[in-house]
């Protein structure tokens, strides 16, 4: 029969500790994922709602602004599909290799902002660079003839 503190004895000695790595979820990136690129999506919508107001002088931004809103909520999308179905993280960097070449293939329609004029070369206000497509100055846009908005 066996003593009872033969098995107290064992029950006090510890193991030596592990040097295993630190075991982490797989899918704990695209769970992060989510809530950070949930702050850009609303912003760039928002700036969109924003760049209505300029209609006929701002169609070109507008579509940018929409455009680089949708590659965001494609990324989001696949974080959570990710997330939901237990796919491993490491494939997140072929939909980040993915969702750049969309921008570099189509950098005319998603990039068309400029920072200065296109004609004298001065610096734009933030204004005229997000929302007006002529790229154009003040000093430099044409005056508008009669019945056309300046916007």
């Amino acid at each position: 029969m066996a003593c009872l503190c033969d098995n107290a004895d064992r029950l006090t000695q510890r193991s030596p500790p592990s040097k295993l790595p630190i075991q982490v979820e797989s899918t704990v990136i695209s769970a992060l994922l989510q809530k950070i690129l949930l702050a850009p999506m609303v912003a760039l919508w928002i700036f969109h709602l924003y760049q209505r107001r300029f209609r006929e002088a701002g169609t070109r931004k507008r579509i940018a602004t929409l455009s680089l809103t949708m590659v965001v909520i494609g990324a989001w999308i696949a974080a959570w599909l990710f997330s939901r179905y237990g796919i491993a993280d490491e494939w997140l960097i072929a939909v980040a290799v993915v969702a750049v070449a969309v921008v570099i293939w189509q950098r005319r329609l998603m990039l068309p902002f400029r920072p200065r004029c296109a004609r004298c070369g001065n610096p734009l206000s933030l204004m005229r660079m997000f929302s007006w497509d002529s790229n154009t100055c003040e000093a430099c846009e044409p005056a508008a003839t009669e019945g056309e908005t300046t916007r």
